[in-house]
């Protein structure tokens, strides 16, 4: 597992957007089974694919309302089957690609409505199959078996089991959801059931605490991560909601962060989209080369 306290970092492209990295602001990145790194580049209304040594070997999605064309996406997810699941945000729809960057369906589409959405934003999908989306400015989750609705977790409000900007979300292996609430500042859990179980955090910058949190995922022994982004650090929780441990400050350099949005696991390592940095930093408990200036990630 990997331990924030013993952790080293290394800064892999972080030249702010330039035509060397062409990373302009990544907000979401997932391995595929395989070892691929899918990144969505916001601005650039792209997806990037890199290879186990990160490189670049596809780029997909242009901009545009057109299916397989992009508006400003954020949450990414890899089925086992290999299927990319992109939020399309500002088209308010989910669309799924293969790994060759071939668009298959589109899911939702803008609205308020079940099964519509309002500037989504995260994705996951549980073990068997469900797929579970921030319907960020609808403040809810919407929950898709097969593209179809079957549940609606959460809308507006200040109770326990209601939701302001809902940002992310996670699935436990026993069902527990998990739903990052970024105005609260606050990680909400809920049951298989949907019924509230509690929740952690707060508004803040004390350690423990939360300033509009962008993303979160659970890694291989169901330790949290959530990328604070305004108190530009990742966090460390365990399943009953107990602060581990808390690193990275603001800045530019290696292991500091501006506005961190999008964490991922995979070989070992901790990928985060350093998002305000227009870079990804990865962490692992060794000793890594840089990789930044020599790696064009601009075209496949």
């Amino acid at each position: 597992m990997l331990d924030a306290r013993r952790t080293r970092g290394r800064d892999l492209w972080s030249d702010g957007g330039s035509a060397k990295t062409g990373l302009r602001a990544p907000f979401d990145l997932t391995l595929s089974a395989s070892g691929d790194l899918f990144v969505t580049d916001s601005p650039s209304y792209r997806v990037l694919r890199l290879d186990s040594s990160h490189r670049q070997v596809l780029s997909f999605g242009k901009p545009g309302a057109h299916v397989g064309r992009l508006n400003f996406p954020r949450g990414v997810a890899v089925g086992p089957d290999g299927l990319v699941y992109v939020v399309d945000s500002n088209n308010g729809r989910v669309e799924v690609f293969d790994e060759s960057g071939s668009v298959k369906r589109v899911i939702g589409s803008i609205g308020s409505i079940g099964g519509t959405f309002s500037t989504p934003q995260g994705v996951c999908l549980d073990g068997n199959g469900r797929l579970y989306v921030a319907d960020t400015r609808n403040h809810r989750i919407q929950i898709f078996e097969n593209d179809e609705l079957t549940a609606v977790l959460g809308d507006l409000g200040d109770d326990k089991d209601q939701f302001r900007l809902p940002t992310a979300t996670a699935v436990r292996p026993g069902g527990e959801i998990l739903v990052l609430d970024s105005k609260h500042g606050m990680v909400k859990v809920f049951g298989p059931d949907l019924k509230f179980r509690f929740g952690f955090g707060g508004v803040g910058s004390a350690p423990g605490m939360l300033n509009m949190p962008q993303g979160m995922k659970l890694d291989e022994q169901g330790i949290l991560w959530v990328a604070d982004s305004g108190n530009h650090r990742i966090q460390q929780f365990s399943a009953d909601g107990k602060l581990l441990s808390v690193f990275g400050k603001a800045g530019a350099g290696p292991g500091e962060y501006k506005n961190p949005t999008g964490i991922a696991f995979g070989r070992g390592k901790l990928y985060v989209a350093d998002n305000g940095n227009a870079r990804i930093q990865v962490m692992a408990n060794e000793k890594f080369e840089i990789l930044g200036l020599n790696n064009n990630i601009g075209s496949p």
